[in-house]
């Protein structure tokens, strides 16, 4: 007699194998000239043998989101699939057919970016064909666009209306008078400042990293409290506060002793690392308090590099790219996946898609 029944499951994937689909097209023969006609075979289907589209979706998703290098791919699938004919140079050849047929989408990416709103920019380094190239990106939290470039000065000018956040690199102030506000990175004058406070031992510093933390705290919580605003007393407080705290510093600069000024030298003379930052906190106070006054611009920039970040990680996993096209198509695969991540779609399936399908879904 059965008293009771004990269950254990046991989660398991199937023993992978490949599905081979066979499309026949029926060839007719007229009965009068004698001409044949061939059916039409589904798009897609070029060849007598070929890899199916989700196949090939897998090996550029490997390559490019995964960052596993080509041959690697290979014995993956192969091992994974039974993919046994498949070589790096079909893996190359997906991944560049890929990013031909995503051009429209990396378009319409660009696009979505230029409308206005806050959008995040930053660039990194990588090497190309063994020279100095640059990986430009901008992003806000729905849309990626990424762009190689061989001159780091070459930042996207085109860009107009709404805000940028940066790293205070001169060449987006330069060059990009098209936007209506800059914004600048409160991370990187947190470092700045630790860097002064603990190394030059500049007593102005610690103040100011207090405040700057401090402010972003305040708006947080008005956030939080569904606010888009400071009231009026507490951000002129704490613009009282930080324009004091320049004063004292920029006095404490006027009394140390000059740098040491090589023969010979020309043009101004020179700062220390502190006065520099002083100044720029002084000449840019509007952008580097702009998280106060417009509660949409975030205290960071860190939208932007974590979107540079997947470079890095190629770059240590797989070196460097031997064609500047070849970056190219790294970078627009990757706006189109980072792109599809943030809006919290499949990437896989993603890429088996039509280009008006994944636009339609973006």
């Amino acid at each position: 007699m059965i008293k009771a029944v004990e269950r254990r499951q046991v989660y398991d994937i199937p023993v992978p194998r490949l599905e081979v689909t066979e499309h026949q097209a029926a060839i007719y023969c007229c009965g009068y000239c004698r001409a044949t006609t061939t059916a039409t075979f589904p798009d897609g289907v070029n060849t007598h043998v070929q890899y199916g589209k989700r196949i090939r979706a897998a090996a550029v998703y490997c390559n490019v989101q995964q960052l596993i290098p080509e041959d690697r791919v290979c014995q993956l699938l192969r091992d994974l699939f039974g993919a046994t004919s498949l070589c790096a140079a079909s893996v190359t050849n997906w991944v560049n057919g890929t990013a031909r047929t995503l051009g429209g989408v990396v378009e319409h990416i660009l696009a979505r970016l230029n409308e206005g709103g806050v959008r995040h920019l930053d660039e990194t380094g990588l090497r190309v064909a063994g020279k100095l190239h640059w990986l430009h990106s901008i992003s806000d939290l729905a849309f990626t666009h990424y762009r190689i470039s061989a001159k780091r000065g070459a930042v996207p000018s085109f860009l107009t209306g709404g805000t940028i956040v940066h790293d205070h690199w001169k060449s987006y102030y330069a060059h990009m008078s098209g936007v209506d506000a800059h914004a600048l990175c409160g991370a990187h004058h947190l470092r700045e400042l630790k860097a002064i406070e603990e190394i030059e031992k500049e007593p102005w510093a610690c103040a100011m990293s207090v405040l700057l933390n401090s402010a972003n705290q305040l708006k947080c919580a008005a956030q939080g409290r569904g606010e888009t605003e400071l009231p009026t007393s507490v951000h002129h407080d704490i613009l009282t506060k930080y324009m004091a705290i320049l004063t004292e510093g920029l006095a404490f600069h006027e009394r140390q002793d000059p740098l040491a000024r090589r023969t010979g030298a020309r043009g101004r003379k020179a700062r220390r690392p502190g006065h520099n930052l002083l100044v720029r906190l002084r000449d840019y106070r509007d952008d580097v308090l702009r998280f106060l006054t417009d509660f949409t611009v975030p205290f960071t920039n860190n939208q932007a590099e974590r979107d540079l970040r997947m470079m890095k990680l190629r770059m240590k996993i797989s070196g460097t790219f031997r064609t500047l096209e070849g970056a190219q198509v790294f970078a627009d695969i990757r706006s189109v996946i980072s792109t599809v991540r943030k809006h919290g779609g499949n990437i896989l399936e993603t890429l088996t898609l039509s280009p008006q399908q994944i636009i339609a879904r973006l």
